[in-house]
């Protein structure tokens, strides 16, 4: 005699399941997702491209983060009544093709609710969609998150609750570990932060979004190169790549973002790191920065004939832009804030960036310690956004790629120095105690650098020849 089967509770736990989606998320990313819901409703307003050099102008997010509170305030859009009921407020997106034809990154649906349980207990979020007749407000309470109701109350209430059409979040009942980090007294926190957004949102902001914390406007960090305007008045240019790939625009620009570095300057780089921070590559994603000026084997660096990343190569910087509907196809892990470098974009475009890199690191190196003979090559280049670049330049300097379809590149020809009498390195090595000995001799300061004391002798020896060679 068979009974018939009995049901087995297999719901989710909240309180592990809050605990598991919040522990892996560094609070900068929990507070770039919410950045990144913003941008997300500016794009559901534009459609579809928008041909102005600032589609994102007019728009704004300002965050307010203390040791009591946080708050994210914008005027993007709102959300829209049937995606908060049906999947905002949900743990996960179960309709992936939601915003189909915009050039979003939100592509699992848990951005804003891993914020909400990352920094506190008590929530409440305020929203005045677009084209919606009413505004409305969700809260989460400390009771919400204990019990086993999955379900939240929805309620409409006027529009003038929010004086733009936007969306606001107040979170509080701070967890310690939030509050201290929030704490300008305790923490440098809110510092990092600044430079953080400044880095991952350096083109949005460039395109007109204005972000301020604290009321501190927050400016985009620089990414140019430096061009010759497809003049003659110098040999500088940036190598150039574009291609579309697997349904992803891509576009590629890497070159020189300002002069050969001088051995002095070298010196006082290697004492105190500034100029590097703006050197390596940015990739990008649909507006979005993923890396920052990344230095790493990830972009190429020490990878194939490529040098691993060394002062030097300061004057170097690079932009790979990936835009694209189909988010799945850009090459985003899972936090929005790195690579997947096993994508088919990045995988197609990976051998180009090194390319493109091997030409500068190539001229740098030939032209190192002759590095004043190179000022003239810069005079005529100016410094431009990679974006202004590659729209201005002629398709006629472009050479087609076989293996991709639709895919050209530029390759600047740059100046190779003249090999008329070519430096060559002399290293090797002597007892200490005989080094200080000629250091006392020809400096008088036994601290003289051991390189220093090997170049006078050479010199020294060196006259002594010339000087009977002219005696005979």
């Amino acid at each position: 005699m068979t009974t018939a089967p009995e049901k087995v509770d297999a719901h989710p736990s909240k309180r592990f399941f809050v605990s598991m989606l919040t522990r892996d998320i560094e609070l900068k990313d929990a507070i770039l997702d919410l950045l990144d819901n913003c941008v997300d409703g500016i794009e559901r307003q534009l459609h579809a491209e928008d041909a102005k050099e600032k589609p994102y102008s007019g728009f704004w997010a300002k965050i307010t983060a203390n040791k009591d509170k946080f708050e994210i305030w914008d005027n993007c859009g709102g959300i829209p009544i049937d995606i908060a009921k049906k999947s905002a407020f949900k743990m996960g997106r179960d309709d992936p093709d939601r915003d189909a034809g915009l050039h979003t990154v939100g592509m699992y649906g848990i951005g804003m609710k891993r914020a909400l349980f990352k920094m506190g207990k008590k929530s409440r979020v305020e929203s005045r969609p677009k084209n919606e007749e009413n505004a409305f407000i969700v809260e989460i309470n400390p009771e919400w998150l204990e019990s086993n109701e999955w379900e939240l109350e929805l309620n409409h209430t006027r529009n003038e609750i929010l004086s733009e059409y936007g969306t606001r979040i107040l979170i509080e009942e701070l967890h310690d570990n939030i509050a201290f980090q929030f704490d300008e007294n305790s923490s440098d926190f809110q510092d990092d932060l600044i430079k953080t957004i400044k880095q991952f949102y350096a083109l949005i902001i460039d395109k007109g979004f204005k972000v301020t914390l604290n009321g501190i406007p927050i400016n985009g960090a620089p990414i140019t190169l430096l061009t010759n305007l497809q003049s003659t008045s110098s040999p500088i240019d940036p190598f150039i790549f574009k291609a579309k790939i697997d349904e992803v625009d891509i576009n590629l620009a890497v070159g020189f973002r300002r002069r050969l570095a001088s051995e002095s300057e070298l010196d006082e780089e290697a004492k105190n790191p500034r100029t590097s921070d703006e050197a390596g590559w940015t990739i990008i994603c649909n507006d979005r920065a993923v890396l920052y000026c990344d230095k790493s084997q990830v972009t190429g660096w020490g990878r194939a004939t490529v040098p691993r990343y060394h002062t030097q190569f300061i004057s170097i910087g690079g932009v790979v832009e990936f835009r694209s509907n189909k988010l799945m196809n850009l090459p985003l892990n899972t936090t929005k804030r790195g690579l997947d470098t096993s994508s088919k974009a990045y995988l197609s475009v990976f051998d180009y960036m090194t390319e493109g890199m091997k030409i500068f690191t190539d001229f740098t190196n030939k032209w190192k310690g002759r590095e004043e003979e190179t000022s003239s090559f810069f005079e005529g280049a100016v410094s431009k956004k990679p974006r202004e670049i590659l729209s201005t330049f002629e398709d006629s300097k472009f050479s087609s790629i076989r293996k991709i379809e639709g895919a050209k590149k530029y390759t600047p020809q740059l100046p190779v120095p003249e090999e008329k009498n070519p430096l060559r390195r002399i290293v090797f090595t002597r007892p200490s105690e005989d080094i200080k000995t000629l250091a006392i001799a020809l400096f008088e300061d036994s601290k003289v650098k051991p390189t220093d004391v090997g170049q006078r002798c050479f010199d020294l020896k060196l006259q002594e020849v010339a000087s009977k060679r002219e005696s005979k």
